[in-house]
């Protein structure tokens, strides 16, 4: 074997003077093949170029084995050099079914190409994608069924940029022209319904604010009717008509107050606060019984409401005196 084999590769004395029944060229070779099982490519371990065919990969395999396989030495002291051998076998192995695989083999040639080969392969690539525009565009001047596919395609592909760029409107905008193109677009359906879910939500947020906004400057007429009109944007969160019965409650306004914290129960009958100000409300209108269940409630699920508490304890109160 020519002493380029091992490319200046420096060998430890300690390892080549052990006292094993192989000879000295076996050694270096095991040793080297071990000192390179994590650093060389599955091409490289095999002894083969760059994309050479499963057919050598088989081949170049078959004759390592031959010397790494640890049972190719029955009956021989290896010492050290079995564990190495045991390893290297096993590299042998994986580079052996990946470079025979259909589906590992080009996904591991494209990630392991040469800068020249990479630069071959992605000009061709482009070129490909260059002919393909070309001929959809052909199709696509006279075919109408082609022209409408490549016009969803289009609206999906820049409603899924929106929905990354946060703009939940513009995204349903687009899916829902999708879907009037397609109605059977089952992807198109699904994304329509989370753009319109994200959108809702946004606006609802806004609303939020402007509510917020009010109240800070006493104008509780339009904090309402901002946190009302949050609800109805997003009717899954009860934040908004919990804050809008409140509202109603301190307005004095107690149906529209009523209305608003039962829109809150149904939403979320595990919230707390809903709980408390439909208790609260009750209590208002003068139905002291259900008031103090929607109370016990509210305290059942947040003991720390302490409205509840205070509430509660005026109305068992009442039914005492």
């Amino acid at each position: 074997m020519s002493a380029d084999r091992f490319r200046g590769f420096v060998f430890n004395p300690a390892d080549l003077s052990e006292d094993v029944d192989l000879d000295f060229e076996r050694r270096r070779e095991i040793l080297f093949a071990h000192a390179h099982v994590g650093d060389f490519t599955h091409w490289e371990v095999l002894g083969l170029a760059w994309n050479a065919t499963p057919e050598q990969a088989r081949d170049a395999y078959r004759e390592k084995v031959k010397v790494f396989h640890p049972d190719r030495y029955p009956g021989k002291r290896l010492g050290s050099y079995r564990a190495r051998l045991e390893q290297v076998f096993r590299r042998l192995t994986e580079a052996r079914d990946v470079l025979t695989s259909e589906a590992t083999r080009a996904a591991y040639a494209r990630s392991t190409a040469p800068p020249d080969e990479f630069a071959r392969a992605e000009a061709r690539r482009l070129d490909d994608e260059e002919r393909s525009r070309e001929r959809r565009a052909r199709l696509a001047r006279t075919n109408p069924l082609v022209a409408r596919v490549g016009r969803v395609h289009d609206l999906i592909r820049r409603g899924k940029q929106k929905m990354a760029d946060g703009q939940f409107s513009q995204a349903l905008n687009d899916f829902s022209t999708a879907l009037a193109i397609d109605p059977s677009l089952a992807e198109a359906k699904e994304l329509a319904q989370e753009a319109r879910k994200r959108s809702s939500a946004d606006k609802a947020k806004d609303l939020w604010d402007k509510a917020l906004g009010a109240e800070a400057v006493n104008n509780l007429e339009l904090s309402q009717e901002m946190a009302q009109a949050a609800a109805e944007a997003d009717p899954t969160n009860p934040r908004y008509p919990v804050f809008a019965a409140r509202l109603a409650l301190r307005r004095g306004s107690l149906d529209a107050a009523r209305s608003q914290a039962e829109a809150a129960v149904r939403v979320a009958p595990g919230h707390g606060p809903a709980h408390e100000i439909l208790g609260e409300t009750l209590a208002e209108q003068g139905d002291k019984v259900a008031a103090r269940r929607e109370l016990e409630r509210a305290l059942e699920i947040d003991p720390s409401l302490e409205k509840a508490r205070e509430r509660l304890k005026r109305l068992r109160w009442s039914f005492l005196g």
